[in-house]
């Protein structure tokens, strides 16, 4: 009984989104295309360079040197720098405990976060809140304590071989994540009126089309920073399925990382209202 229903609900689903599609066929075109230049614009130019730089340094000895001489991980920095796909793609690369250091790396790339936080808010405010961001990643490092080596693969290959595979393996990736855009760009969420919820569901959905969104709604500033907060701080379901898209293979507890990541998530919020009320 409980197979048919659940067979019944995804046939009902299947069935409501073919009629969206047919019904709503041009504003889907419309975000298709909006899609694609997001990827082209914004992702390719950020993510590919960024994934070839990652192999590149992977296939050489500075993680190690950077851990020995100055005892701070290097997945911590790059995180930051680089964002989100990208810590997936390194610890898919690692041999390690993927729960926990996939928890304390969850960044949106650091260019791409201070560009839109300025844009919605001002400079200060868009610093202090990727000060309180990384902030609450170090509070979560201390509490759950992964361990602090990450386990390099000793199969280095020439310089040439290894940008060969690079490219090659990337592209597949980066394909994967333009579908996973496209997909959440196309549901129906822009025919949702009420703005508080239509921001809320954006917010936890998509971080391009969320911040866009905030930048340019009209809403009060404890409620415009909760948003982006949480926008900030989940990354959204796209990146979560891409980071899914690139650690397929290894074993992760989904249950210990949504419990992290809602820490961060208390932290966030908590730090950086605290801050609001002191120094504005």
């Amino acid at each position: 009984m409980k197979n048919i229903l659940k067979e019944v609900l995804l046939f009902t689903i299947i069935a409501l989104y073919l009629i969206y599609c047919l019904t709503y066929n041009t504003y889907i075109k419309e975000q298709v295309i909006y899609s694609i230049n997001i990827w082209i614009t914004k992702i390719i130019p950020s993510l590919f360079p960024t994934f070839i730089i990652i192999d590149l340094i992977y296939n050489s000895n500075i993680p190690y040197y950077i851990n020995k001489y100055f005892h701070i991980n290097f997945l911590y920095i790059i995180s930051i720098i680089s964002g989100s796909p990208s810590n997936a793609y390194i610890l898919n690369k690692s041999n390690t405990n993927i729960t926990k250091h996939l928890s304390v790396t969850k960044y949106t790339s650091l260019i791409f976060t201070y560009t839109y936080l300025k844009l919605i808010f001002n400079q200060k405010l868009a610093l202090i809140l990727i000060a309180t961001n990384i902030i609450s990643n170090i509070i979560l490092i201390l509490i759950i304590k992964p361990s602090n080596n990450i386990v390099i693969p000793e199969d280095k290959v020439s310089i040439f071989t290894c940008i060969i595979k690079s490219i090659t393996k990337n592209l597949n990736t980066l394909i994967t994540i333009l579908g996973t855009i496209i997909f959440f760009n196309t549901l129906p969420i822009n025919l949702i009126h009420n703005v508080y919820l239509k921001t809320f569901i954006l917010s936890i959905l998509e971080i391009t089309t969320s911040l866009n969104n905030l930048s340019i709604i009209t809403l009060p500033l404890n409620i415009k920073l909760l948003f982006t907060i949480i926008s900030v701080s989940t990354c959204g379901l796209c990146i979560e399925a891409q980071i899914k898209s690139i650690i397929n293979d290894t074993n992760i507890n989904y249950t210990k990382y949504l419990f992290y990541r809602l820490l961060h998530l208390i932290f966030f919020l908590s730090s950086t209202f605290i801050i609001l009320a002191f120094f504005l």
